[in-house]
């Protein structure tokens, strides 16, 4: 089922990305798709921008957003390591000639850190370890409220999505390319057509205004009309699925060795004063965005992400990501959570067809063997089952703490 829901848009979606100011510190995210990176670099040893810092034991790499000196290995944010910069603001730049020299596509790709910025944060460089690829779809269906991060990006720069589309189906074989737009973008169709880089291999698809239609699953659905089996991936059927941003990333890397280490971000929000599309460098907390933008930060309540999959933040020194499409900030109100009442609005709104009020059980009952006979590891985060749920159900706290439980349980028994 999918779910109409308020744009919320318009305040941003046409504003072009503009670079946000750089902070004196960074803080550089250690936790990848595959678990915490090793970091390559000790405290006090000086970094130049894009020299590589850390990496993950899949290969992923992450790289220094700005030029400066280490100060800590594992600071603690919500409990997750990051790696701190010290910007020194010369911005002297380590020509990564790895990135250069790397014959094939996909090492490049990997050498430049890059990961999936419409989702999970999938290394992108497994994800394209694929043949026989009927369809690459650019993921242009931006369907959370607020953000804007991707319209603005392929309004602003289509030829660099164009251009990284073309590599990618070359890559794997793709004999289609299929931008994926919701109804209301429709005025983008122009925009990519009176690029250079279009070429008669590439059509549109308009998808209804409805939520959560950009999901990938959904979306292949949608667009291919291919139902992926439970137990497949989307490669296994000949698709490929790609978020805009992250063919700007591959664009970056390919076409200019650069590594992964910025990425645009929606700031929108009842609470924020200025809005925009901002270029912003992994790893810029969450605080400075907001004081960068005269947000006062005692009266509000601020997301990371988008008010449907994005979370609240606890700590304002919490950073952007490779995955973080928006800050958003609401004017501070207390929500009263109520019991279960059993009305199985969350079943119905489900776009994988489960059934959210289990979750919520199993958490309240500390019941681990609920979340797998429930079939948690399909849930695609939507948010769908909290936004439609009338006592207010925190349903996507029991999702996410029933994720890293299994995920810890896995973990220990591989060990």
């Amino acid at each position: 089922m999918f779910m109409k829901i308020p744009s919320l848009k318009s305040v941003t979606k046409k504003i072009e990305i503009t670079n946000l100011a750089d902070p004196e510190l960074f803080y550089v995210p250690l936790k990848s798709y595959f678990g915490e990176m090793k970091p390559l670099v000790n405290v006090g040893q000086k970094v130049q921008q894009q020299l590589p810092l850390a990496k993950g034991k899949d290969g992923s790499l992450v790289h220094a957003p700005v030029s400066g000196e280490v100060v800590d290995l594992s600071y603690q944010i919500n409990g997750l390591p990051h790696l701190l910069i010290q910007n020194d603001f010369a911005n002297t730049v380590y020509i990564n000639k790895e990135i250069e020299s790397a014959s094939a596509i996909a090492d490049k790709i990997r050498l430049a850190g890059i990961a999936g910025s419409g989702g999970a944060g999938f290394p992108t460089h497994i994800k394209y370890d694929a043949n026989q690829i009927e369809t690459l779809i650019i993921n242009g269906v931006e369907c959370e409220p607020y953000l804007t991060a991707d319209y603005a990006l392929m309004s602003d720069e289509p030829e660099k999505i164009l251009r990284a589309a073309h590599i990618a189906a070359k890559l794997f074989g793709a004999k289609n390319i299929v931008i994926a737009l919701e109804k209301q973008n429709r005025e983008l169709v122009k925009v990519f057509q009176s690029c250079i880089d279009f070429s008669d291999d590439i059509s549109f698809k308009l998808l209804p205004n409805t939520y959560p239609q950009g999901g990938e699953l959904q979306l292949i659905k949608a667009v291919t009309g291919k139902e992926i089996p439970k137990g497949s991936i989307p490669a296994n059927e000949g698709v490929v699925v790609s978020n805009v941003g992250t063919l700007w990333a591959i664009y970056n890397a390919v076409e200019n060795g650069k590594a992964n280490t910025e990425r645009i971000v929606t700031v929108s929000g009842t609470g924020a004063k200025k809005y925009g599309n901002f270029r912003v460098k992994i790893g810029t907390s969450v605080s400075h965005i907001l004081n960068q933008l005269g947000i006062d930060l005692n009266q509000t309540d601020v997301v990371l992400g988008g008010p449907m999959m994005g979370n609240i933040v606890s700590d304002l020194k919490q950073p952007i990501t490779k995955t973080s499409g928006g800050v958003l900030s609401f004017k501070k109100s207390e929500t009263k959570e109520n019991n279960c009442i059993q009305c199985s609005y969350c079943a119905d709104a489900c776009p994988q067809h489960l059934m959210p009020m289990q979750y919520a059980s199993a958490k309240f009952d500390n019941d681990t063997k609920k979340y797998v006979q429930f079939n948690l590891s399909d849930c695609i985060e939507c948010g769908a089952c909290q936004y439609i749920c009338p006592s207010n159900v925190p349903l996507m706290q029991s999702i996410s703490e029933g994720k890293s439980l299994l995920k810890s349980l896995q973990n220990s028994v591989a060990i």
